[in-house]
């Protein structure tokens, strides 16, 4: 058996070729986020950080919720990670003000049909 047919020989690569970054490496190790965050909060890009300061991980992120705001659940879906992970990558990109989170209880009284919808159709792609 060659190298490259050893089962762990690869562990940075995903089974359909798509290089991917472990989730230990993208929260560097943590569990937990620096800041609450709620599943059904809505997360909105501020266009205020620019896009040689973001890994691409968290460039991806930021780039999903450019163009109108997106649930913590549609963020995940869309990077193809855990909800864990996606929060604490998130909570990293609010602190260095690159995204806004707007909790689910602030935009209840606007779209609360629309937000579960696209809570839902989140947590449907997971």
């Amino acid at each position: 058996m060659t190298e490259d047919q050893w089962p762990g020989s690869r562990p940075w690569v995903e089974d359909d070729d798509t290089e991917a970054v472990r989730p230990y490496a993208v929260t560097g190790g943590r569990t937990a986020p620096a800041v609450p965050i709620d599943l059904m909060a809505l997360v909105r890009s501020t266009g205020a950080v620019p896009e040689h300061h973001l890994d691409p991980e968290q460039l991806h992120a930021v780039t999903v919720c450019s163009a109108e705001p997106r649930t913590v659940a549609e963020v995940a879906a869309a990077l193809r990670r855990p909800v864990q992970v996606t929060k604490i990558l998130i909570s990293d990109l609010i602190g260095l003000g690159a995204v806004r989170l707007r909790t689910a209880a602030a935009a209840e009284g606007r779209n609360r049909e629309r937000l579960l919808e696209k809570l839902l159709d989140g947590l449907e792609n997971l």
